[in-house]
């Protein structure tokens, strides 16, 4: 059986285990980021529709741009 303090003739379960801990928390922590940076985009996504909804039309000597405008 492994075991941590064990003598030399035991297998080092203490050298594996670093590295696979390290190495899972790196890949958690990379997915938590992209997570949060979909979900910051996603935000900024809906705020800008939101902001382009509430302006409405927006017009500069006699030529009207309506952003985001529906083609129906």
């Amino acid at each position: 059986m492994a075991h941590i303090h064990g003598s030399s003739s035991d297998f080092p379960l203490r050298r594996f285990l670093y590295p696979f801990a390290i190495a899972g928390a790196v890949v958690a922590g990379g997915w938590g980021l992209v997570a949060a940076l979909a979900w910051l985009l996603d935000y900024a996504a809906h705020t800008a529709v939101f902001i382009a909804h509430t302006a409405g039309p927006i017009g500069v000597g006699g030529l009207t741009l309506k952003l985001f405008s529906s083609k129906r």
